[in-house]
């Protein structure tokens, strides 16, 4: 039994079984309500958190908003943080219309000019694409503007992006994608509404795979599409290194040698049934905007590896990642985490995130619905803040192996494990948290753990006690 399984079967051992025929019907009653107070007292006693620290958190029933309401409130966040992002007057040049005046997309794309849009009629179209500089793609909204239902999501997506399809399945394997950019191209460059999907499968574990999206040194907007059965990670996110060209083993990996970024705006996109994640910053300082899109059934098993999540990060990345709808996933929903080493001079930034009113849930039994192994650092902490986490099959929220991070005014309703778990991990701040339903300790810190702020959280009607310390530390309030 692992540590946290030892902590779990403790924490359960510490709960008086009490059966009261009805007692689940009305949790009002008073005689429910007088033992859960004498089972809190007697847990609080036990858990190892000091008095002073508990006194500092909160009494109070957690109520959860419902998933429908959660993911209002993220996608209200999400358009928010796009709006400025998106220049939606620059594009004031020529229409270039796919195929009365181009038979190909490509075609369009190099004929155009900086400023100019061009426009594709509904079809499916068998093709590898590459973008360039302050160009516009986007489908025929004629008679096609309006939002629909897509299958199996919540999102809807307009009706354009349905019938206008990018497809790969006459393509071979290699190193392109779908859609790819060419490197430096800025946020003028605009790819809307469109099915994504086919590209050959590949593995992307190995270096010099493609993505379906494939955004490498580049700062796009990539909006109102469906990325949908496609052969690796449906779009990722890289930066381009003045060494580019050298082999992986021989190149310099420090900040310092990067020579065109990755802060590309991934807005309001469905990003499904994958091989691979459904979205990844995964290798080195890219930075992109990750809002309002749904990701969900990116399933990888087949490569033979643990599955990958449904979005994650790695080796330096800090994308802002605010409310996307993140579910179904096998291998859990968000991942951060430092990466393997690579080249003659290793990453000089640490992995962090910044995570918020993200939802999240269902994404299976192997990892946290959202976690970090191992990034942040003090001046750079990964930030969980304002997240949904419901019925997680693991942990809900987790700090571990050496990560830095602030957790602030999630809810967790619904985990298999603790509602969040700080497990040999810094948390700045753990504050204002609220977590309910777990089938263990509400928040758990443990194996050298510490916490240099607490306050205000609120942990109620989980199997176990509401807190847990073990073998680790929480900052005296008073120095």
């Amino acid at each position: 039994m692992n540590r946290i399984g030892r902590i779990v079967a403790t924490s359960l051992a510490l709960v008086v079984v009490l059966v009261v025929i009805g007692q689940a019907e009305d949790r009002l009653d008073p005689a429910w309500e007088a033992w859960e107070i004498r089972k809190r007292e007697a847990q609080d006693k036990a858990c190892g958190v000091p008095e002073k620290i508990l006194k500092r958190q909160a009494l109070a029933r957690v109520n959860p908003p419902s998933i429908d309401e959660a993911v209002s409130i993220g996608l209200k966040a999400a358009q928010e943080a796009a709006h400025p992002l998106i220049d939606t007057r620059f594009h004031k040049g020529r229409h270039l219309i796919v195929p009365d005046g181009f038979k190909t997309i490509q075609s369009a794309i190099n004929s155009a000019k900086r400023g100019d849009v061009v426009v594709v009629k509904p079809g499916t179209y068998f093709e590898l694409i590459v973008m360039k500089d302050s160009v516009k793609l986007v489908s025929d909204s004629a008679k096609g503007g309006d939002l629909v239902a897509v299958e199996g999501a919540r999102l809807k997506l307009p009706r354009r992006t349905l019938r206008t399809i990018i497809d790969g399945s006459k393509a071979k394997s290699s190193h392109h994608g779908m859609i790819d950019f060419n490197p430096g191209v800025g946020r003028n460059t605009v790819v809307d509404g469109f099915t994504i999907q086919n590209l050959p499968k590949q593995d992307h574990h190995i270096p010099g795979h493609a993505h379906a999206i494939n955004v490498r040194g580049a700062s796009p907007v990539i909006m109102n599409c469906y990325v949908r059965k496609n052969g690796s990670t449906g779009i990722g996110s890289h930066v381009v290194y003045t060494d580019q060209e050298r082999r992986i083993a021989q190149r310099d990996f420090r900040w310092a040698n990067v020579k065109h970024r990755s802060d590309a705006v991934i807005y309001h996109n469905i990003v499904s049934d994958n091989l691979g994640l459904g979205i990844g910053c995964n290798h080195f300082f890219s930075a992109p905007h990750i809002l309002g899109n749904e990701v969900l059934l990116n399933n990888d098993t087949e490569l033979g590896e643990k599955p990958s999540p449904g979005l994650g990060a790695k080796h330096g990345a800090a994308p802002t990642i605010i409310g996307n709808i993140v579910h179904d996933n096998p291998g859990g929903g968000m991942l951060s985490k430092v990466g393997a080493p690579q080249g003659t001079h290793p990453i000089d930034r640490p992995t962090h995130p910044t995570v918020a009113k993200n939802v999240v849930y269902c994404n299976g039994t192997l990892r946290p619905a959202i976690s970090c192994n191992g990034g942040g650092s003090m001046q750079t902490p990964v930030r969980f803040v304002g997240n949904f986490v419901y019925d997680a099959g693991h942990i809900g929220m987790g700090l571990s192996n050496a990560a830095i991070g602030i957790l602030e005014d999630n809810i967790v309703s619904g985990s298999e494990g603790p509602g969040i778990a700080i497990n040999g991990a810094t948390a700045l701040k753990l504050n204002r948290n609220k977590v309910t339903g777990a089938n263990a300790t509400g928040i758990l810190i443990i194996s050298g753990a510490k916490v240099l702020e607490m306050v205000c959280n609120v942990a109620d009607s989980n199997r176990g006690p509401r807190f847990m310390l073990r073998d680790s530390t929480i900052a005296d309030p008073d120095g």
